[in-house]
């Protein structure tokens, strides 16, 4: 039997991992070579976590603190959860609401002057759930809407379509009186599908601003409780819209294919949008944009862009929601919410 000289072989592999690695060389500059045609500046020091809890079911998103307490929505409409802002501890509390099918986990609670609101988009209604005694009132609508913001007790603005052109508008209304509807007169009413401007509403307590970010475009509108529009910003992406493919289904519209993202989710605090971006910029590295979670800061009156910091991963995964509360920045990741310092970040706030 003919033998393999060792020498040859060990030439061979010396060869075949050189061409390995030049492989892995070439695609990696071709990675780094791929420009978006803007940069990040990045301010401060990698966020340290100060505290961590973990709850025992998957935690949707923080509605909110009251008195010192925070308050999370878990998987259940029917139960929160409150613990202190030191995230030492821990406690479940059911709301005392009769279950109905049309109250399921999609659900969205908000926080406001001690309720709870249960917004329920498929009922379509709101729910008001009183924390002092237990009170509990439906509040139901005659129409759907896919975005929603408290924005005092018992009012709220709606993202729903216009009743004409079945276009996507921002609506007004009193809980007390859901029959009463105020449109805005800045949304287009062309006879476009709402998939080009969905994204995600906010809204600031500070400046009394609501927030509107896209997901498939940059940029973001502000407009006031009167839904007056008070600003049109870009953010510093150039993608100015995402080429969405929709198909009709029946009486329906819906999308072919999922879209890229240009932002994810975000958050508002004391007049700064904390905007989640998916783009990498041409000054970042492709691993610590791939490992970390890009925050990008605007101010909401005037728009401008003022710098950007990263949130690390827990655990190995990602963020999907965060909160800021004054200087500090509750990152939900799954069952685990983790406490930053935004002192660090100079112009967080």
């Amino acid at each position: 039997m003919r033998r393999t000289h060792p020498l040859l072989i060990l030439s061979v592999l010396f060869a075949a991992s050189f061409a390995i690695i030049g492989t892995l060389a070439f695609i990696s500059k071709k990675v780094q070579n791929n420009k978006n045609g803007f940069t990040r500046r990045l301010i401060g020091a990698a966020l340290v976590p100060r505290a961590r809890i973990a709850f025992p079911v998957v935690i949707n998103r923080m509605i909110g603190n009251d008195s010192g307490r925070l308050l999370f929505q878990g998987n259940s409409p029917y139960s929160i959860y409150v613990s202190g802002p030191d995230l030492a501890s821990f406690q479940h509390i059911a709301l005392k609401i009769q279950p109905d099918s049309k109250i399921n986990s999609g659900i969205r609670m908000f926080l406001q002057d001690h309720h709870i609101y249960v917004s329920c988009r498929n009922m379509p209604g709101i729910i008001s759930y009183d924390l002092n005694d237990g009170t509990v009132r439906k509040h139901a609508l005659s129409y759907f809407y896919s975005k929603e913001a408290c924005i005092s007790k018992d009012n709220f603005i709606l993202r729903t379509n216009d009743p004409l052109s079945k276009d996507p508008i921002f609506t007004k209304i009193n809980l007390n009186n859901t029959a009463a509807r105020f449109n805005d007169q800045f949304s287009d009413r062309n006879g476009q599908s709402n998939f080009l401007t969905d994204g995600v509403l906010y809204f600031d307590a500070t400046t009394r601003l609501a927030c509107y970010t896209y997901f498939y475009q940059n940029g973001f509108i502000c407009m006031d409780t009167n839904l007056n529009i008070t600003l049109r910003a870009r953010t510093i992406d150039t993608i100015s819209k995402r080429e969405i493919k929709v198909a009709r289904v029946g009486s329906s519209l819906t999308m072919k294919s999922p879209p890229k993202f240009v932002n994810y989710l975000g958050a508002v605090a004391a007049g700064t949008l904390y905007l989640q971006s998916a783009i990498k910029a041409d000054n970042e590295y492709q691993l610590d944009h791939a490992e970390n979670s890009v925050i990008d800061m605007y101010d909401l009156k005037k728009g401008s862009y003022k710098g950007s910091f990263y949130i690390p991963a827990h655990e190995g995964k990602k963020l999907h929601q965060f909160h800021v509360i004054g200087k500090n920045l509750y990152a939900v990741y799954g069952k685990n919410v983790v406490m930053y310092d935004l002192s660090i970040i100079p112009d967080h706030g």
